[in-house]
Formats: C-alpha cells, structure tokens, sequence
C-alpha cells in the first residue's frame, strides 16, 4: 500500500505514541509493537485508563509502570490538571508523533481530547520553535457511523470532556475530527491521516472488538453513551459496576405509581427505535455498589432513527418532575473542574440546561436539535474521511 511505503519512509524517524490496547489487531500484534519496529519509538504517552484500560474513569495513572526497557511512560491523566498536557521535553525532540487510538463517536469521550491537548502543543512548539514533529494520526472507523446528534459546546462549558463547538455525537473519524481541530481553530500543525483499512478495517467487527475503555464493553454500548454519559451528572446509576454501562441504569428510589408513570412516559417516546427492559440490578463498585437498583436495559432497535441525546435529555425531565424529593443533579469535582457541576459539562449547552429544567417543550427541544445538527453537518463535510 501506498501509505505504507510512505510510512516506511520515516524509518528510525523518532517518535511518540499516544495509544492504548484499542489499537491492536494489524499482524496480530498491539500497534505500538509494529511501530517499534519502524519508528525509534521512544515515549508512549498513557491516556486515561492506561495502556490496557485497567482503571476506571477518573482514576489517575500516575501509580503505572510498563517494562519497555528504556522507552518513556507519559501519564496524560494524573491527579491534577496539569498532567493532562504534555511536557514541551516530551514532544521538542521528536520527529514524529503517532495518534493510534479508537473513538467511541462521542465529544465525552477522553482520548481525543488528549490528542487535541497534544496537538496545541505542538501548534506552540511550531510558534516558538518554528518546526515540530509531524502528527500522524491512524484513522480508525467510527463505530456508530456519520449520523450526528446535539449541539455544540458553548465555550464557558469547555473541559476535558468536551471541546468547544463539538456536537455530543460528532459522527467523524479521528482522523477527521483532528483535522477540524487543527484547521478550525488555526493551530496549523502537520498532519497527516492514514486511512482507515491501512492498520484498522474498514468496518467495525463487533467479533473483534477490543474495549477501548472499562465500561465501553462492547459496540452496542456507543450507541447509547452520546446520551447516557449524561447521568454521570446525576444521582442515577449509568450502571458502572455492571456488566453492561450505560446501556443499564437506574437508582434504587425508582419506585412506586411514580415509576408506572415514568414507563408510560418513556413508552411515547421515540416509538419503535428502542425497547426498554424493566430490571433490577446490584452494581459491584461505583454508585450504589451493593445496593439494589430498579431500572432499565437499553437497547436500541433502530440504530439509523434513535437519538439517544434526545432520550436521555427526556428521561431526566421526566426523573426531574416525578421524583423531585429523591433525585439530584450531582456538585464536586468532576474531571477536574469544580466551578460547574458535571451535568453542565456534559450538556454543555444552556438551551439544553433549560429544557431539563422544564423551560422549553419536547417539540422545541426536537426543533433546536434539527437545526444545530444540520449546521454541523455542513460543516464537517471537508473533514469527512
């Protein structure tokens, strides 16, 4: 292939990765293997989760350790905010730096936005310096495809879980959304995409999945997670602690001729594209481990129709209004920020915060949603791959 002989070309090039267990399959081996045997590959940078995604979400990496010899660890998730950006000795003596890392389709989603840390890095190191290594990123497809959904994070609600102007469910390659980091916001680093099918294929293999994260087990669990991120903002379980995150969720006080009233409700909604399951679940960790919970399985009937933000900003206005006394949009720290609480960060937009809160319709939400997913359409067409 072309791309390879090109890649070849940078033989003994020195280089950094940022990558995880995500990156695997390409003659059988972890990417980073086969890259060690191109590049002189001298730093790996960890994202959160680690190498081979064993910690959980919001657990620092700075305790991990590998037996690489004498290439350099990185930790991009620490226990302050710091960590998140790389060293500038980290990147100034490379010749190259290899993003080789899977996507959910999700702004949420941390690993990108460590890219795009590292990438504004090297758009300083270029101002500064006037050169810096060449970004190569190894496109990847997106497992739940081009469709988009929601709106863009205004920029007061930008943290490490969310970019600015990024809808929730982007529908780009990272590949693509790099690239519109790179050019929207004029960083005017060299990067260079290698299409997917080069060392990932083409289609998703949901036989071949490999976690990319704890509680991302499976393909199906993407689909879901554009919207049911959101009850991380809230006392519900996302159903961390099972074994089926965000695809199962609930809270023990979900009781009562109030949750007869809440099946009826969600039964109207979105008809056809989804079947919810009533259940009972027992998280092991996280929130309300070792405590029964009632609730729902998700599964999504109609990948093509089902907007999974729409159902989740729905379902809270419904928890919000008939459980007033019991739930709670939760306060704290929450990936690093403690000025706003987590619900905002993850809506990230104040016309949703409002509907939560009961101050636009369903038909208004539905409205504002059409609107902003056209505008992003239209503009992410160039970075289409």
């Amino acid at each position: 292939m072309k791309f390879l002989k090109n890649i070849q070309k940078l033989s003994g090039c020195l280089a950094g990765i940022l990558t995880n267990q995500s990156a695997f399959g390409y003659l059988g081996k972890y990417h980073f293997q086969t890259y060690s045997e191109i590049f002189n590959l001298k730093t790996i940078f960890l994202p959160e989760h680690g190498l081979f995604a064993e910690l959980q979400d919001q657990v620092s990496g700075d305790e991990l350790s590998y037996l690489f010899g004498e290439m350099q660890i990185v930790n991009l998730y620490g226990k302050e905010e710091s960590s998140l950006v790389p060293p500038k000795e980290s990147l100034k003596n490379l010749d190259v730096v290899i993003i080789d890392i899977k996507d959910v389709g999700s702004r949420y989603y941390t690993f990108l936005t460590t890219a795009y840390y590292i990438l504004e890095e090297l758009s300083k190191l270029k101002k500064e310096t006037g050169k810096s290594p060449v970004f190569l990123v190894i496109d990847s497809p997106n497992p739940i495809g081009t469709k988009v959904e929601g709106s863009p994070l205004q920029e007061t609600y930008e943290s490490f879980v969310g970019v600015k102007s990024v809808l929730h469910r982007h529908g780009l390659t990272p590949g693509g959304l790099l690239t519109y980091y790179n050019e929207t916001f004029h960083l005017n680093v060299d990067v260079v995409v290698v299409p997917v099918g080069v060392f990932h294929p083409n289609k998703v293999n949901s036989f071949e999945w490999v976690p990319p994260s704890p509680n991302i087990p499976t393909q199906n669990t993407c689909y879901v997670y554009p919207g049911m991120c959101l009850l991380e903002g809230t006392n519900l379980s996302e159903g961390r602690g099972t074994t089926k995150p965000f695809e199962t969720f609930g809270a023990p006080y979900l009781l009562g001729k109030e949750k007869l009233e809440l099946d009826k409700r969600l039964l109207s909604h979105q008809k056809g594209s989804f079947l919810l399951r009533n259940l009972r679940f027992l998280p092991t960790f996280h929130k309300y481990a070792g405590i029964i919970c009632e609730g729902y399985q998700l599964m999504v009937l109609k990948p093509k129709q089902f907007h999974s933000l729409y159902f989740t900003l729905y379902f809270l206005k419904q928890i919000h209004e008939l459980f007033p006394n019991q739930f709670e949009f939760l306060k704290g720290v929450y990936e690093f920020r403690s000025d706003r609480p987590a619900i905002e960060l993850l809506a990230g937009d104040s016309y949703l915060l409002d509907y939560l809160y009961g101050k636009y319709s369903d038909s208004d939400l539905e409205r504002y949603l059409e609107e902003k997913e056209s505008v992003w359409n239209k503009a992410i067409k160039p970075f289409r791959y």
